[in-house]
Formats: structure tokens, sequence, C-alpha cells
């Protein structure tokens, strides 16, 4: 009698079902290997041209080095009326049968209720692929093989997956110790720290998943390697395998959104991985078109700190793929698709993730605040990134991401974290005005060097041709960078719905007063002005009088920049900032007419009269236009600050 049974006789089979369940999980991954090699030579034998892929090496580790998978692949070839030939498939489809076997037999042990329900669907499948004819296999038994799709004939594949599922329930329940949280059975001493630094991340993270169930884990040794495995998916194909032997660690991750994958791989950046690339796997009955995507990554370590880093990483990253896809189209709402995977990106190298903004609402969460906080400035039916630009909206969503997060982690109340997007986003709207505010400084800070280059040409004039050319040009390139802003200022209050529409004549007002102190300085550069004369002091008031009218400008901008979170001296001072442009623009009025006087009074050559009555007018004409920019300014520092 062997001691297996003597144990049965005593009642303590639980006792051998440690090893019955290792045994059972490398038979696991065998069956799979095994199937997805069937799946390959299909494939091979439909597109001759098809790469091949590397297999023996897998097969080494899991224990099926006889199977000669790769020749199995690269032999196979297609026959008329749609079946295959392929090296070996008998043994093949054999082999995945014993390995089902294999892994109903711990369950048989547990006296599992589901047993017997696996045993008579193993008996089923036995009897139908019996009739495998050597090593050719029809589109009904591939499927009766490979098929993942419920709802009709049972398969291989399907059975394998369950059994998988009641294998990791029954190691759960029949856990010999638990370590850090996870089940662990049948690990050895040195496996300890490995299993707490995956574990210790995994809870530094947890809570993020704010109650959805998942992430359990269970470790256990297959062979010399540890074994974590941990439930992320509701979907068959969404798994995570991580196997540690020495100081590498192999990270075997499938899911079937591509986009996943790849946001997966790249949480790890900070760690020297090698990473597979994402291999297309098909799996009838999964994902889209029942495709799924396999990914690998081998990361080695120097020292066992480095190796307990790593797999702290991959635990604390474990809730972020939680729901990912949800939340990607959420975000989907406002954003394109890479800024929102970004945004995810960055939520969760930040440690906050997105399952709170799904908590609370996702989509709807913004649309609740822009109904509470922007009834008037969106439309129903606008899109928010119209109104606010695509870069705003991004800052607003990565900052709701964080606060829901936060505020459900500090159990803060849901309206008090819905408050809180809500002044997020009326935030956002006082930062889209003030985006526009700042462009007017820039234009204005153009208005006061062009006005500062004229009245020091005025002072020292200088009749060398060189010396003229250099001052029109440079006035040209300022003027032309005054364009670029206020091209920029459109854009931004571009169409019906415009971000700070109500700034924009400020800006376009303060673009005419720089095509106006452009054309002083062309006109300055054209014509010999005199170095002395009547008129030449008073046009050196007026362009002194037109910096004034810049500086004035500038400290009405930027107090109106505080928006209505200004206190009231900033108000008042923006006020009284206008009212000195206005005057300013008065006494520019006063001295255009005191060197008309003067030009006029003189005997002067033509052409001196003319540009020195034209650089009068262009100046004059600057301070006018800084003057409705003022007027403008007032109206909205008016309606939008004071009430």
């Amino acid at each position: 009698m062997k001691k297996t049974q003597i144990v049965e006789e005593l009642g303590e089979g639980g006792l051998l079902l440690p090893g019955l369940i290792e045994t059972a999980l490398q038979a696991n991954d065998r069956a799979k290997l095994r199937m997805t090699a069937l799946q390959e030579a299909v494939a091979r034998a439909r597109a001759p041209r098809r790469p091949l892929p590397v297999l023996d090496a897998e097969a080494r580790a899991a224990g099926a080095a006889d199977d000669a998978l790769d020749a199995a692949v690269a032999g196979a070839h297609a026959l008329s009326g749609g079946s295959t030939a392929i090296p070996g498939a008998g043994r093949l489809v054999g082999g995945i049968l014993d390995d089902i076997a294999l892994m109903a037999a711990p369950l048989d042990a547990a006296r599992a209720d589901a047993a017997p329900a696996f045993a008579a669907r193993l008996s089923g499948l036995r009897a139908v692929l019996a009739a495998i004819a050597g090593d050719v296999l029809d589109a009904a038994a591939l499927a009766r093989i490979t098929s993942a799709r419920r709802g009709g004939e049972d398969s291989a594949h399907l059975l394998v997956m369950d059994l998988h599922k009641g294998l990791n329930q029954l190691a759960a329940s029949i856990a010999v110790e638990t370590i850090a949280g996870a089940h662990a059975l049948g690990v050895a001493r040195e496996d300890r720290p490995r299993i707490e630094a995956f574990m210790r991340g995994l809870a530094r993270t947890r809570g993020l998943a704010f109650g959805h169930p998942g992430l359990d884990t269970t470790a256990s040794r297959s062979g010399g390697r540890l074994i974590l495995q941990n439930d992320i998916g509701t979907t068959d194909a969404h798994v995570i395998i991580v196997a540690v032997e020495g100081r590498a660690v192999t990270v075997t991750y499938t899911d079937v959104h591509r986009s996943r994958a790849r946001f997966f791989i790249s949480l790890f950046q900070d760690f020297a991985a090698e990473w597979t690339p994402l291999a297309e796997r098909s799996a009838e009955g999964l994902g889209d078109a029942g495709r799924f995507y396999l990914v690998t990554g081998r990361y080695t370590a120097e020292a066992d700190a480095g190796l307990d880093a790593f797999l702290e990483a991959v635990g604390a990253h474990l809730v972020f793929l939680i729901d990912w896809n949800k939340a990607r189209k959420a975000l989907q709402t406002f954003v394109d698709k890479a800024t929102a995977i970004r945004l995810l990106r960055d939520a969760a190298r930040s440690s906050h993730g997105h399952r709170g903004f799904l908590e609370l609402g996702g989509a709807e969460l913004v649309f609740d605040a822009v109904r509470h906080s922007a009834e008037g400035r969106v439309p129903y039916g606008a899109r928010l990134d119209r109104i606010l630009g695509a870069a705003a909206v991004a800052r607003l969503l990565g900052e709701v991401l964080r606060l829901t997060s936060a505020g459900l982690a500090a159990r803060r109340s849901v309206r008090l974290i819905r408050d809180e997007v809500r002044a997020e986003l009326a935030g956002s709207f006082g930062s889209a005005e003030q985006e526009l505010l700042s462009l007017a400084l820039h234009q204005l800070g153009i208005a006061r060097m062009l006005a500062s280059d004229v009245a020091a040409a005025l002072i020292a004039p200088d009749s060398a041709e060189a010396v003229r050319a250099d001052f029109r040009d440079r006035a040209k390139r300022l003027e032309e960078k005054a364009d670029r802003q206020v091209l920029a200022a459109r854009d931004l209050a571009s169409g019906p719905f415009g971000r700070g529409k109500g700034f924009l004549p400020v800006s376009e007002w303060v673009e005419e007063a720089n095509d106006a102190f452009e054309e002083a300085a062309f006109l300055l550069s054209a014509a010999r002005m005199p170095r002395d004369g009547g008129a030449l002091e008073p046009l050196a008031d007026l362009a002194a009088v037109a910096i004034a009218c810049c500086g004035d400008l500038v400290r009405a901008v930027a107090a109106a920049c505080e928006g209505p979170a200004g206190q009231r001296e900033d108000i008042t001072a923006a006020l009284e900032a206008i009212d000195a442009v206005m005057e300013g623009e008065r006494r520019a009025d006063s001295a255009q007419r005191r060197v008309l006087a003067a030009a006029l009074g003189t005997a002067a050559p033509a052409q001196t009269l003319l540009a020195t009555i034209e650089v009068a007018r262009a100046l004059e004409t600057g301070t006018d236009h800084l003057a409705r920019a003022a007027l403008a300014l007032r109206t909205h520092v008016l309606e939008e600050v004071v009430s």
C-alpha cells in the first residue's frame, strides 16, 4: 500500500493537498502551453510566412521538454476541407487531457463540491477527442480543445480555466500558513522575504481599490521557483503570474486590452526590466474577436534589496489595473485617448489611481461640477475642451483624480469631495481668463519696448543708414512677435464658447497700439529728424506719455489677473491704473497738438515736417488704442470682479 493510500485511509488526505496543488499548477502551465502550440500550428498552416514562435524554452520550464513544440508548429500544414496536419498533435491532445486530470486531483482529494462535475466534463472530452485521427485536427476538434466561448459546447480550454479558479480557491482555503496576507502553501524559508516584499507593495495601495473585490494572493512552490498569483481581474484572460528563482523575477501578464498591457509595462520605468514585445494570441470568446495579449518581463537584481524593491513595485501597481479600461473611457469623454492614458499613468505613479474617481461617478462627477459651477459658461452639449482647451481640461482631470482618491482615503464626505471638484472646475475657468490676460501682459511689454525705442531715437537721432536699418528691423521683429501673441489670444477665445472671451478686446486693442508704435519707429528710420527745433521737445514728451500709458496698463492688467480671488485693494489698484491710462491719453492728445503747432511754426523742409507730424500722429494713435484697451478691461473688472 502506497503512502498516499495510507494517508487516505486515515482520513487525512488533506495533508497531501499542498503537493497535489503544486503538481496541478505545473499541469496548468503545461496544458495552456500545449494549447497555445496547437493554435500557433494552425495559424502557421494558414499563413506559412507567419513568424515562428519560440516555445521550447517555456516547455522546458513547464516540464514539457519532450513535446517538441517548435517542431510541431514549424511542421504544420493545411489539408483540404479545413483540417490541419500537426506533427505530434495526438500526443499533445493526450497530454492536455492528462494535465486536466492532474489539475482535478486536488479537488477530488479535498472532496470539493465541484469535483464530480469536473470529472464528468473530463470524461466527456476524452470521449469526443478520442476520435482524432492521428495528427490531423479539423476545425471542430480544435474548437473542442482551445475555444473559450461559453454557452456552447464544452472545451479543454474552458475546463482548464475553471479548474484553475477552483485550485486557487482550494489553495486559499487550505493554506498551511498566511504570510503578510498571502495564502502560502509549500513555500521554503527563503521565500518568506520575497512574499513579504510583494505583499508590502500590495498593502500600500490596496486601499485605493475602495471596496472593489480582488487582489487576493496565493504563494506556492513550483519546482525550484516561488510562484505568486493574484486575482487582479474579472475576465478569464486577465492574469498575472510572478515567478522568483534566485534573484531573477519573471512576470507573465495577459490582458484582452492591448492599451492596458502597455500601461502596465510603463509603470516599471524605474527598473531595468526586459519586456518581450506584446504577443497577440487568439482564443475564441475572449475580448475583441477572441484576441488577447501576452507579455513577459524579466528582472534580475544584484542584491536582495533590489529584488524586494521590484517585487514590492509589482504588488503596488496591481490596484491600478482594476477598472482601468472603464476609467480610460470615462476620461475620454473629455480628452483624447493618449491624454486619458497619460492621466491614468500619472495617477498611478503618484499613488492615488483612478478607482476613487469611478467610485464617485466618473464622468458624471465632472458633469455635475459643470452643472453647478459653470452654469451659463458651458452650453448644453458643448465639449469642455472646446471651452477650456485640451491642456486645461487635462490639468483639471488630473486634479479630479487626486481629489477623489485623497478624499475617499481620508474618509471625507461625498458632498465635500463634490464641492472640491466643483471649486476646481470654477478655478479652471478663472485660470483660462488669467491666461489670456497673461498674453496681454506680454503684448504690453512689447508695446513699452517699441515706445521706448522711439523715445531713444528722438533723443539721440543717428543719420547712419546701418543704424537706422537696425532700428527699423528690431521694431518690425517686435511687432511680429506681438502679432503672434494676439493670434494665440484669439485661438484661446475662438469658437462660440471661447475661453476668457471678455478679455479678448484688451489684447486686440493692445495689438493696435503695437502697430501704431511700430509705424512711428518705421517713420523715424525712414526720415532724418532734426537734432533740435521746437517740435522735438513736445514729440519726446509724447513718446514719454506713451511709455507711461503702457506701464499704467500693465499695472491694471496685473491687478485684474487676481480675478475674483483678489482683495479689495487689488480691484482698487486696477481701477486706479485704468484711470491713469485714460489721463495719459488726454496728455498725449495735448502733446500731439503742441507738436503740430511747433512743426507748423518752423521753416523745416517738407520731408522733416511730414515725418514729425506723422510720428506724432502714430504715437497719439497708439495711446488712443491703449485707452480703448483700458476701457475694455474696466468693463470686465466691474462685471466679473466687483460683482
